[in-house]
């Protein structure tokens, strides 16, 4: 199993303000530098639950039909990922790797600041 994070940074190695404001980023991602990819070769998407909170604010679901995997111990409203391939799992991580690698993912993106210090 392949476990990858892609992450945008400020100049001073930020991946969002103190407040968890991402206003740094250029709207509509600017570049790709090699994101699109980067995520053909993901099999799943692992994002902590306040990240995929914050997607959800950004406009049209970013991730088509990629399965993305929220972690939360709390229940979700996953519904508003319209379109999207979308399931809550909680426990440890090398846990879910597990799980995620017996239904055949072979290649993670992690994403989400705290998800991936954990």
């Amino acid at each position: 199993m392949m476990v990858s994070v892609f992450i945008g940074t400020s100049l001073d190695g930020f991946i969002a303000r103190p407040n968890g404001d991402l206003d740094f980023l250029p709207p509509g991602g600017g570049e790709p530098h090699g994101y699109d990819e980067f995520i053909a070769g993901v099999d799943a998407i692992v994002i902590g639950r306040k990240t995929f909170e914050t997607v959800l604010t950004l406009g049209p679901w970013p991730y088509g039909n990629k399965r993305v995997v929220v972690l939360s111990s709390r229940p979700l409203d996953l519904s508003a990922a319209s379109g999207g391939v979308v399931e809550q799992m909680g426990g440890p991580p090398a846990q879910i790797v597990s799980q995620l690698a017996a239904t055949g993912a072979h290649h993670l993106y992690v994403d989400g600041g705290i998800t991936i210090q954990g």
